[in-house]
């Protein structure tokens, strides 16, 4: 009888894996809601290498639900990331969906939570790339809870756009003030992940035709965050002081403004326009070109040679130039690339 109950033991640990007392402690942890004490034992098991078959179900739920419950009380909470970062590396070797599916509806959760609670920039992105890994798991997961997640990024993009929307709300129509050049970067931060937003491209677009003659030249405390790689200080920055944007053609003065640290011989024929849906016609200097130049008397100018101006670090070059395009062609913007990959791009708002 003794050796029939011992093989029986024996089987059942081979069949259903056996438990050591680390894992069993963290089961403990985790019926009573201590998540954080389920995952420092769940990690002591599985240094010792000791773990049962359904091991990494557990050890995500819980990390997924200390990530959750942290959320609640602070979802600006930097441990937050450190649990979705340990979610993301063990869910692969999880064997239930139902694992998963808890995986996309805590990330959703959290993501909201990390978008609306009012936290900085960084916190807002975290919030969209845990929204987006949610959509991602679910979709990979057969659509489970899918249209959970996808309905949360909504709502979190749609409270951003809200928000931006209300900050940029001091735009005025003088010359170039600072609240029209904060508006932009204000939208520009929002379309960084909601760039397909109608209402956002709206209030982009309005602002953008206010500052078609203004350098989007952004004030130290906020070009930290960079909102766009394209539209910074450390690159080619630009107005146009004139600006007639017609059917077939464009004509103007382009000025521009060199803050790549370099001095850069400046060819208006390398500038190109870009139309909204992408095609693309190269500019035509037709004249008036000149650069700033700086010596021990002060500022002075020198004059293109053909299309092409001596830019000087921290100086700007100013030419009128035309673009033409067929019908149909509507500018988006306009942008400017040297040798070294430094880069500026303009964009005129559609009216």
């Amino acid at each position: 009888m003794f050796k029939k109950v011992v093989f029986f033991l024996v089987s059942a640990a081979v069949l259903f894996g056996c438990k050591g007392k680390n894992e069993s402690d963290g089961d403990s942890y985790y019926k009573e809601g201590k998540y954080r004490n389920a995952v420092n034992s769940y990690t002591a098991a599985l240094s010792k290498g000791k773990i049962s078959d359904g091991f990494y179900d557990s050890f995500v739920i819980a990390y997924t639900s200390a990530a959750k419950q942290t959320s609640k009380k602070n979802a600006g909470d930097d441990i937050i990331r450190s649990y979705i970062e340990q979610i993301h590396k063990n869910l692969p070797k999880s064997k239930k969906t139902a694992t998963k599916d808890s995986v996309v509806l805590a990330l959703s959760e959290i993501g909201v939570a990390q978008v609306t609670g009012g936290f900085d920039y960084e916190a807002t992105l975290q919030g969209f790339r845990n929204l987006d890994s949610a959509i991602t798991i679910a979709k990979r997961n057969g659509g489970s809870n899918a249209g959970f997640a996808e309905s949360s990024r909504k709502k979190a993009e749609d409270a951003v756009v809200k928000q931006a929307i209300e900050n940029s709300a001091s735009v005025e129509n003088t010359d170039c003030p600072s609240e029209n050049i904060a508006a932009e970067y204000t939208l520009l931060e929002a379309e960084v992940v909601a760039p397909k937003n109608p209402i956002l491209k709206e209030a982009l677009n309005k602002v953008r035709i206010k500052n078609r003659g203004c350098y989007l030249l952004f004030a130290e405390d906020i070009i930290g965050r960079r909102a766009s790689r394209l539209v910074d200080k450390y690159g080619y920055v630009m107005s146009f002081p004139i600006l007639n944007i017609g059917p077939t053609s464009t004509t103007g003065e382009l000025s521009v403004w060199n803050s790549t640290g370099n001095n850069v011989d400046f060819d208006v024929s390398t500038i190109k326009m870009v139309s909204t849906d992408g095609k693309e016609t190269s500019a035509k200097y037709v004249g008036g070109g000149w650069c700033n130049m700086s010596d021990h008397l002060g500022k002075m100018r020198s004059q293109f040679k053909g299309s092409v101006g001596r830019l000087l670090s921290e100086m700007v070059c100013q030419a009128k130039i035309s673009f033409t395009y067929p019908g149909g062609f509507i500018p988006d913007y306009i942008e400017v690339q040297d040798k070294d990959k430094n880069i500026g791009r303009k964009y005129f708002g559609q009216k």
